[in-house]
């Protein structure tokens, strides 16, 4: 990923100019930072106009990762990049509070949940449909969760936090819900 230009049109997607350039850790060659969902860019807006934020960027963490992939009856793992949504530097009193960020929507984080407290529950009825879109909510999940702890760890080890911002925490940020 590493900021390149969004293409899915299902999404709310496009390329947010900041009216800070100082604070961005790298602008893309439009001269701005490309958002894949309309709360990543009422983040950027976020990072951009609060005067505590010092820096921040879009997909400039990578962080690799492991995860089990099943492939004709056989088990193997297999190295992968995590390329992280955020990253920001905050003034906290006299500190600077350097924070990794990943934009989820509630559904997927409480999927992980669920998947961590192995609390999932397949459906019972339905079409093959259902239980096709069970099965990549699913593997989105594992996914995610082998995603996520390798960033709590990697964040751990440089004294960075870890955040999960889904639509429900961007009242949090001071910013309200972009418009569909």
């Amino acid at each position: 990923m590493l900021n390149s230009k969004p293409n899915n049109s299902k999404y709310n997607q496009g390329n947010f100019i900041p009216e800070n350039k100082d604070k961005v850790l790298k602008l893309n060659t439009e001269r701005g930072v490309y958002y894949r969902s309309g709360y990543e860019k009422v983040l950027m807006r976020y990072f951009d106009l609060n005067e505590d934020i010092i820096k921040w960027g879009g997909e400039i963490i990578q962080i690799p990762y492991e995860l089990t992939h099943f492939e004709n009856g056989m088990t193997k793992i297999k190295n992968h990049v995590y390329h992280t949504d955020f990253y920001y530097e905050i003034k906290s009193g006299d500190s600077v509070k350097k924070v990794v960020v990943e934009v989820k929507p509630q559904k997927e984080y409480n999927m992980v949940i669920a998947l961590n407290e192995k609390k999932i529950k397949v459906p019972e009825k339905g079409s093959g449909k259902r239980l096709k879109n069970f099965e990549y909510d699913m593997k989105m999940a594992y996914r995610n969760k082998a995603k996520w702890e390798a960033a709590i760890k990697w964040c751990a080890k440089k004294g960075y936090e870890f955040i999960i911002v889904t639509e429900q925490h961007l009242s949090k940020f001071n910013v309200r819900k972009p418009k569909k």
